[in-house]
């Protein structure tokens, strides 16, 4: 994972996302509101009109009449990618339809300044928009105006001046993308901190009505990991990916800063009772560096109880990444630039049980082709009588993986010590995570930002169709692309609709400077585009936030913008 500057580093809940927690309680009575003019905030050339927001709160103080546990209303998408499979899809947005997203009345609804880079994704959780930035800012803001409902200091975020990495500067404070435990809506968000003079990791553990720390919380991440005591954890590992809620557990995993050494790929787990459950690394054995887990923002992915699914990174040593060939069902210790799958054990510890890597990684360090974005877990429209549980996986050398979640195919376990995958279709350099949309027969979507290996070229939102093989191979077919060329640094896809209503979908980019929506299926191999919004300068690979008929973008700037209809549609956050 050798990248250029930070931008190179850089639970949809099941079917019960719908989780009631019962009404909000506890708002103050008096709300700071920040609402911005339609023609000053909307007018193309023209810069929004926000408010600051960051001294509207005293550091740490929720409003008066908090509740000790969040009753804040629905939970819908409360993590990253709107689901534990990181698959992008929005599958209860009949307000953001095509016909609605493209009117006239869809537009900016307020932009709120507030402190810090926000490079998490805002989620809805509720009756609120977290939103957490780089400067260990954590704020409630009402979704339909942007007002501040409250906001935390947690406390003094890291200067990463002191690395020598010019990678995310001038803070380091919450970077990934929080997540929510959907039994009680508990806000879980992991922070860099100073505390007593000293550089820490903290997981966080707050209530989104109100922004109280739970009790138990802050905990502070430690090692060395389990499986390999000589891995220890430092405080230059770097907390990109979301976090993954399961089983009472909250994950997250690290990689590193510019490439700064010693490193490995670290996944931890916290309990909500606030206990450090386990340490795990795909180093298991030596000191060598490498395996780093960034997947370029996206969450730690699970398909199932106890299953965790991440992509690491580069392993500069030849000890770091599988021989070849190895079944996938015999993991070896170090496993650098692969796609694996984790178990965890009975006794709350890891164990790799499963993964795929290429057969010529050391062709692909070279190269600094690693795998990016993370793997995602396709819904069962994606499926055959022999394949049900397909996984896409992407990476910087531009090639999509269509793998067998049932059997990820090893190393070099392929025809001629090749790769075991059901497809590698070449694409261009795709670092953030693709999307999918099981309708009108199964599309799944990836961006790229240039022709990744083959060099050069364009980057666009590559369209591919879901195909079954006259044997019954699954398979993805190259079927379009996206309207607009598209740079470094842009999100990957995501996909709001009415179920699987045909004509109901819209894919969601955020790429140059603006918010992007697209019609879902290509006519003559080309996305339709429906509208183009402006959102400052956005911070690389970041999706926009969801929820409710909206759709919620932060900026390097630490501007929060809120798009939707005006008025608002009837019943939203009622």
């Amino acid at each position: 994972m050798r990248l250029r500057a930070w931008a190179r580093r850089s639970l949809r809940l099941p079917a019960t996302r719908r989780v009631k927690l019962g009404a909000l309680l506890g708002i103050a009575a008096t709300l700071a509101l920040v609402v911005v003019s339609n023609a000053a905030a909307g007018a193309p050339g023209r810069s929004p009109q926000v408010t600051s927001a960051a001294r509207r709160h005293s550091v740490g103080v929720a409003p008066a009449g908090r509740s000790q546990v969040a009753q804040a209303g629905n939970l819908i998408y409360a993590t990253s990618r709107g689901s534990n499979s990181r698959d992008g899809w929005y599958p209860d947005e009949p307000a953001l339809s095509p016909k609605m997203v493209g009117s006239p009345n869809f537009e900016q609804v307020f932009a709120t300044r507030l402190n810090g880079q926000i490079y998490a994704q805002p989620l809805l959780v509720g009756k609120i928009v977290l939103v957490a930035t780089e400067t260990d800012w954590v704020y409630g803001l009402d979704p339909e105006t942007g007002a501040i409902v409250w906001s935390r200091h947690l406390a003094t975020a890291f200067r990463d001046k002191s690395l020598g990495c010019g990678d995310l500067l001038p803070s380091l404070g919450v970077t990934s993308t929080p997540t929510v435990d959907p039994a009680t809506g508990v806000v879980y968000l992991v922070a860099q901190e100073y505390v007593a003079g000293k550089i820490g990791w903290f997981m966080h553990a707050l209530d989104p009505a109100t922004g109280a720390e739970m009790p138990h919380f802050p905990v502070m991440i430690k090692g060395p990991a389990s499986n390999n005591p000589l891995q220890l954890f430092r405080y230059r590992q770097m907390q990109r990916p979301g976090l993954l809620f399961l089983g009472g557990v909250v994950y997250a995993a690290f990689g590193t800063h510019c490439e700064i050494g010693p490193y490995s790929g670290i996944v931890v787990g916290v309990s909500t009772s606030g206990r450090e459950t386990t340490m795990w690394t795909d180093q298991g054995e030596g000191t060598d560096s490498g395996g780093g887990i960034w997947q370029g923002g996206g969450g730690l992915s699970s398909d199932g109880p106890n299953q965790i699914l991440f992509a690491s990174g580069n392993g500069y040593a030849p000890s770091s990444h599988p021989p070849v060939p190895t079944p996938g069902s015999s993991p070896p210790p170090n496993l650098a630039d692969a796609v694996v799958r984790l178990v965890v054990q009975p006794n709350g510890s890891l164990k790799a049980k499963d993964f795929f890597s290429r057969y010529d990684d050391s062709v692909i360090d070279g190269h600094d082709w690693d795998l990016a974005g993370s793997p995602v877990a396709l819904p069962s429209q994606f499926s055959t009588p022999h394949y049900p549980h397909l996984l896409v996986a992407t990476g910087k050398e531009g090639i999509v993986y269509l793998l067998n979640r049932d059997s990820l195919g090893g190393a070099g376990e392929g025809p001629h010590h090749k790769d075991l995958a059901l497809g590698e279709y070449q694409a261009g350099e795709a670092i953030s995570t693709a999307g999918a949309w099981p309708g009108n027969g199964g599309y799944v979507y990836v961006s790229t930002d240039n022709g990744g290996a083959n060099g050069g070229g364009q980057g666009h939102v590559d369209v591919y169709k879901f195909t079954v093989g006259s044997k019954g191979l699954p398979g993805l077919r190259l079927v379009g692309t996206g309207s607009q060329v598209t740079v470094f640094g842009v999100s990957g896809p995501l996909v709001t609709s009415d179920g699987l209503r045909s004509g109901s979908a819209v894919v969601w980019v955020v790429d140059g400077g603006s918010l992007q929506a697209y019609d879902p299926v290509p006519v003559h191999g080309k996305l339709t585009l429906i509208g183009t919004w402006p959102v400052g300068n956005p911070c690389s690979f970041a999706p926009p936030g969801i929820g409710e008929g909206m759709v919620y973008m932060g900026n390097q700037e630490g501007v929060l913008y809120g798009f939707g209809t005006k008025p608002a549609p009837t019943g939203r956050h009622s």
